[in-house]
């Protein structure tokens, strides 16, 4: 269903760094902190020290859950001086509601409101503070708009409103009223898209559609999430914030269980797979490399080690394959954020994308078995959909160069 009771605002400029947009960052302490950085997510629990390869410029780390604000505090004392921030995430138990879109303490003297739950944030160490939204169902846009609302009541310019959203409202028949919601959010937005396994496969114009919301939402950031966040940011996002395991790159719904696994124990980790761009359970990829050479990683944490490692449920290795995941892609925040044209960043990530589909055929053909690595549905539709924005002619030129040297198209 639509509402249109929410109107929506005039359309704002689709160019980062545009005059409109870049006012709205400069009043926005939150948006100068978190602005171009791709934020590690992850759970209290499996960080007892600061990552060491995270990107000082352009990176930073995201608390998610129980014991945050202790192990935010712990990570100060001991001396991480980069962006910290802390997710609470309420969504993953709690469902928003008109009444209640925010989850807030009870039961306590003080500290009850949103004001003083931001503020303990800060108080622990956050650089920003991040709303406790619960978990918004497809459909309702009662709690949707609640959202909106309790976000326009926010006098303060350190906080990041989270939009945490059933994959269906990037459905074309919901996407006008969600976007006239987060353009209604007068501070950063940080979706989150929930549902079973990639939320981003669930249906073809998901990528697409993402890709729109991007554009043309000034201040969003994609929380929660892959290599989405490259797509995000080459399009227009400001920031991003990407999940370390396979439980916090994704969002179940609050209301359902995960069906990618049935193994009542430690699930085997997800483990990224560079040229390919694309995260693969350990079990899945021993089984692929059981009869020839597997690749072997360059990151600084395998130190050219060979990528079928991970195959065990132990909490070390579990460790290490969160360790590769972050510092592979830390290491290319530095290409993506040197290209400074908005054009220049697409075309980047767009020859990166159709390389890495390339790359699966000649690893089914250097491994012998026709098929064993199908492009993923998001993968394959960043390696296709249309720049939006010309990039500069250097980068033109430097891609057609490429591509000749190479035997492909221009």
């Amino acid at each position: 269903m639509t509402d249109s009771s929410v109107p929506l605002p005039r359309q704002g400029l689709s160019v980062p760094g545009a005059p409109a947009r870049q006012a709205a960052r400069e009043a926005s302490t939150a948006a100068q902190k978190v602005a171009e950085r791709v934020l590690l997510l992850d759970r209290p629990r499996y960080l007892d020290a600061a990552p060491p390869y995270l990107n000082p410029d352009h990176s930073g780390l995201v608390l998610c859950g129980q014991n945050a604000g202790g192990r935010a505090r712990e990570l100060r004392r001991t001396g991480y001086e980069s962006i910290l921030v802390i997710d609470q995430a309420a969504y993953e138990t709690e469902a928003a509601s008109a009444d209640e879109p925010f989850a807030l303490p009870e039961g306590r003297l003080f500290g009850e409101d949103l004001d003083d739950v931001l503020q303990e944030q800060l108080g622990c160490g956050a650089d920003v503070a991040v709303t406790p939204t619960r978990y918004i169902r497809p459909g309702d846009a009662d709690a949707l708009k609640a959202v909106m609302r309790a976000a326009r009541a926010i006098e303060r310019s350190d906080v990041i409103v989270t939009v945490p959203v059933a994959i269906t409202w990037l459905r074309d028949e919901y996407l006008r009223q969600l976007m006239a919601v987060l353009k209604g959010i007068p501070h950063p937005k940080a979706l989150i898209l929930g549902g079973q396994y990639n939320p981003l496969d669930a249906f073809a114009n998901a990528p697409r559609n993402l890709r729109h919301v991007a554009q043309e939402v000034a201040d969003l950031g994609l929380w929660r999430t892959d290599l989405a966040a490259f797509d995000c940011i080459a399009y227009g996002g400001l920031f991003a914030a990407v999940g370390a395991g396979g439980s916090v790159r994704h969002l179940i719904p609050e209301d359902e269980k995960p069906q990618s696994s049935s193994f009542p124990g430690a699930h085997l980790p997800s483990v990224l797979v560079p040229d390919l761009l694309r995260f693969s359970k350990a079990d899945w990829l021993a089984t692929k490399y059981a009869n020839t050479l597997p690749p072997r990683c360059p990151c600084p944490v395998c130190g050219r080690s060979s990528l079928d490692r991970f195959n065990r449920r132990d909490g070390e290795t579990r460790a290490a394959a969160h360790a590769h995941n972050a510092a592979t892609w830390n290491s290319w925040l530095p290409d993506l954020f040197d290209h400074q044209s908005p054009g220049d960043r697409q075309l980047w990530w767009r020859n990166r994308c159709r390389g890495a589909v390339e790359a699966h055929e000649a690893e089914n053909a250097r491994i012998q078995q026709p098929g064993a690595f199908k492009p993923p549905r998001a993968l394959r539709a960043w390696a296709t959909l249309p720049v939006s924005q010309p990039p500069s002619p250097d980068m033109a030129s430097s891609t057609a160069t490429d591509a000749q040297d190479d035997g492909g198209p221009t």
